[in-house]
């Protein structure tokens, strides 16, 4: 007799829960494929400034057709050659070294903007064309992806989560070598089309400094390489930072901007990381510019700021690599600071 109730209640169980359920009615979450997706924000919400961060969601859609995006081109930077990309990477994607866009004959600044058409040209991408960028390193995603918008690129996009966050998101993988992709001819506009996002030099930056004397050079720096203790890079002897620098809190290290993340990965909005840069003066109507070493952190801040829609922010490309060396030539004009600036401590050398 027992048996037969259990039985009876096996079948009407599953009855009863779904009666329910469609009673509740708008009680009951629905859940979406959105609903997991990696992003910063939904990507329909506006932003003050042009929307860059994007969710795997939103790219795999544009992939598929499922949205109005019909030009638009993948890239996958990272530093060297494209082996690791070869192994997995976005559908459709092309793999872009770093050294494509910068040198270290120019002290890591951005090659000439005739050299950055040339590579977009190569790789089908005109100043019209929605630009997808990514990488597992968001430092390298926003480099390649500044030196396309200075040089004219106006619709970019760089992928929230990176690879991880596609990878996360369960997304289709393609393996092996790029497929061929057809070159355009005519990029659009003249190049840089975009000259006001980025300061290069130190010499570029007292020039600036004479029009404007309060703009603030921001380090992205992490804080041992802000006082001093650090010069951050093997190939850097030198420590400190250009004198009125104030610290702008982004990094951990020299290789991640670990502050302007959330633990998964995905980029923080300004609202987020600017509370820290306020106690240094730094606030969305500053005139800005970030630096860092030799210019990757720094273009995540900028990128930031720049789809907050903060109005007066840029690049000082040449970072403090290109100070140290202009400091070690003329060492009265490009004065260094170490130790904490709002000490009695710091140190200014001359």
């Amino acid at each position: 007799m027992m048996g037969k109730v259990k039985k009876g209640l096996l079948i009407i169980l599953p009855l009863f829960l779904t009666v329910f359920a469609l009673v509740l009615g708008t009680n009951v979450k629905k859940v979406s494929a959105a609903d997991n997706y990696f992003a910063q924000k939904d990507d329909t919400e506006e932003t003050a400034g042009p929307r860059v961060f994007v969710s795997p969601h939103w790219v795999n859609e544009v992939i598929n057709g499922q949205t109005d995006v019909k030009d638009y081109k993948i890239f996958e930077a990272s530093y060297g050659n494209d082996s690791t990309f070869k192994k997995g990477h976005v559908p459709g994607a092309v793999h872009i070294n770093t050294n494509s866009v910068e040198s270290e004959a120019n002290q890591w600044n951005l090659l000439s903007a005739e050299k950055i058409k040339k590579l977009l040209l190569k790789n089908g991408v005109t100043s019209n064309t929605t630009l997808i960028v990514y990488s597992t390193d968001i430092n390298a995603a926003c480099r390649v992806a500044f030196a396309a918008l200075w040089t004219g690129v106006n619709n970019i996009k760089v992928i929230d989560g990176g690879y991880k966050g596609w990878q996360k998101d369960d997304l289709d993988i393609q393996k092996g070598a790029a497929k061929s992709v057809k070159a355009a001819t005519d990029f659009g506009v003249e190049v840089p089309a975009n000259p006001q996002y980025e300061i290069k030099t130190p010499a570029d930056f007292k020039k600036q400094q004479k029009e404007d004397s309060n703009v603030v050079l921001a380090s992205t720096r992490s804080w041992k390489e802000f006082i001093g203790k650090t010069s951050g890079y093997s190939y850097i002897k030198d420590k400190g930072e250009p004198k009125g620098a104030v610290y702008t809190k982004s990094s951990k290290t020299s290789s991640d901007v670990d502050y302007l993340l959330n633990k998964d990965g995905t980029v923080k909005t300004a609202d987020q990381v600017s509370k820290a840069w306020a106690k240094w003066g730094v606030t969305s109507d500053s005139n800005i510019d970030f630096y860092c070493g030799t210019g990757w952190r720094a273009t995540t801040a900028f990128f930031i700021t720049y789809q907050a829609g903060w109005k007066n922010v840029h690049l000082y490309d040449g970072g403090w690599y290109a100070w140290d060396l202009a400091h070690k030539k003329h060492p009265a004009k490009y004065q260094v600071q170490v130790g904490d600036p709002r000490s009695e401590n710091v140190k200014i050398l001359k």
